[in-house]
């Protein structure tokens, strides 16, 4: 009799810790599941794509800038203006993502343009502002040592 109950002792025992396995992997890969689910649900960086660019691109820029109003902080064609800073050499100063994001976010005293533009949009004129590297020549001076 002892023996019976001994091997009835151990096949229950035997049981019971293979009905903790499966439970153990449940709980694992419930952990796992809720962590890549908080993972998945975080808010990502935005990444700037860089693009390059075109002719086309640069002249649909300016055509943006003047459209949509540039202009009135920047100056005409971005040379200057007195409410924004003068953009004639901003692609000397500045990378693409820096135009990109000053553009998207805004920052100092300009306000933020991400929700307003289309993504084309803002290629588009980081294309044209990012071509600005030469001070253009003031005509002014030019005719006045004549």
């Amino acid at each position: 009799m002892c023996h019976a109950i001994t091997c009835r002792r151990k096949i229950t025992t035997s049981l019971q810790r293979h009905r903790k396995i499966p439970t153990r992997i449940f709980i694992a890969s419930s952990f796992v599941a809720v962590v890549v689910a908080v993972a998945c649900s975080l808010p990502r960086p935005s990444i700037s794509v860089v693009h390059a660019y075109s002719n086309e691109s640069k002249n649909s820029g300016a055509t943006l800038f003047h459209e949509k109003g540039c202009e009135h902080c920047h100056g005409v064609n971005g040379h200057g203006g007195e409410r924004g800073p003068d953009l004639s050499t901003v692609g000397k100063r500045l990378k693409k993502q820096q135009i990109e994001h000053q553009i998207q976010h805004g920052g100092a005293a300009m306000p933020a343009f991400g929700d307003v533009l289309q993504p084309d949009e803002i290629k588009d004129l980081v294309d044209f502002l990012h071509a600005k590297r030469k001070a253009p020549k003031n005509t002014a001076t030019a005719t006045q040592s004549q």
